[in-house]
């Protein structure tokens, strides 16, 4: 299958699936501030997918997609949903910050990426920015066992 197709097609796919789910999403009528809102993240996550999804049909229609893949990896497909359905189990029990750690570190070998020592660097750093983010900026502690806010942990 060709590569403007491919991407016209999971554009197209990818685009429908997040307006479905940003027009049907939870949410009530009242106005929250940004903070208290719990759904303002999914639905700005929302927003950024059906960006990318617009990226890929428009790249679709100017001609500038590149070669479509060979054949699908199979492997490496159910590895990332049997991970990704252990991080959803393991998220509550374990809580944000281990779970995550662990699924990045998987994940990235699974998916190739073997250089170790960024491996550690950027699973830390992207977990260390999101528990802060949520924990201190936001005041919203992550389900699961939480971790004191960063300011704390130096009193």
């Amino acid at each position: 299958m060709k590569a403007r197709v491919l991407d016209a097609g999971y554009g197209v796919a990818v685009l429908v699936a997040a307006l479905t789910v940003y027009f049907a999403g939870g949410g009530d009528d009242t106005v929250h501030h940004v903070a208290n809102d719990p759904f303002w993240y999914p639905k700005v996550l929302l927003i950024l997918i059906g960006v990318c999804s617009l990226w890929l049909l428009v790249k679709s229609a100017l001609g500038r997609s590149g070669t479509p893949p060979s054949s699908l990896q199979w492997r490496a497909l159910a590895a990332t949903v049997v991970i990704s359905g252990a991080y959803l189990l393991a998220y509550e029990a374990l809580g944000f910050v281990p779970s995550t750690l662990v699924l990045m570190l998987v994940m990235s070998g699974v998916l190739g990426f073997r250089h170790p020592l960024w491996l550690v660097v950027i699973s830390v750093l992207f977990t260390a920015v999101i528990w802060y983010g949520f924990a201190d900026l936001l005041n919203r502690t992550p389900p699961g066992p939480a971790l004191p806010s960063v300011p704390s942990l130096f009193q």
